[in-house]
């Protein structure tokens, strides 16, 4: 089943480890997975991460991980560096199969081509860390992506300074004009 390898927050599952039906596991995270993943993300704390994840073979030789979690991240607000905590809950599906059985896109080169994306196209699968997966790297990626990158307390904005009249008709002073004294000096 899944082995914890004590890299963050890691959780493999193997091929090996998952029936054809299919596999559901269940994760929380420790007192020092949560340090380490706060130091990842740079963070002042990750409270909780525990979540579920179904785990079922695809195309033969790979994995399909659907995954549910919940986290509380404390991160300091962007205006006042008050302390501000987060709750996430969100899930995710990735596909992965072994490295060799993804193909590289071959044919033009992308400065030649027109690149088109389809926003409702299936995510190319990843490729497998060996023989399995790691559920908790998974998670780990996701959360960071959750992770508000400008947290702000509730009902504080940032207000830009405001320009009293008479700096802003002023001309900024000239780097240049101390060199030009100099020349005139010689």
């Amino acid at each position: 089943m899944a082995r914890q390898i004590g890299v963050e927050f890691s959780r493999i599952v193997t091929v090996n480890d998952v029936p054809p039906s299919g596999i559901e596991i269940k994760f929380t995270a420790d007192a020092k997975a949560l340090k380490a993943l706060a130091r990842r993300y740079d963070v002042a704390e990750v409270k909780h991460l525990s979540g579920t994840g179904r785990i079922r073979p695809y195309r033969k030789a790979g994995l399909t991980l659907e995954c549910t979690f919940k986290a509380e991240v404390v991160q300091s607000c962007v205006v006042t560096l008050d302390p501000v905590s987060q709750s996430i809950e969100t899930s995710f599906t990735q596909r992965y199969l072994p490295a060799h059985m993804i193909e590289p896109e071959i044919g033009v080169p992308v400065a030649e081509s027109e690149i088109v994306i389809d926003v409702e196209a299936e995510d190319a699968p990843e490729p497998m860390t060996g023989n399995g997966i790691d559920v908790g790297e998974a998670v780990a990626e996701q959360l960071a992506l959750a992770i508000d990158p400008y947290p702000r307390k509730p009902g504080i904005a940032f207000e830009a300074p405001v320009e009293d009249e008479d700096d802003a008709s002023e001309s900024p002073p000239n780097p240049f004009a101390v060199l030009e004294k100099l020349k005139k000096n010689y």
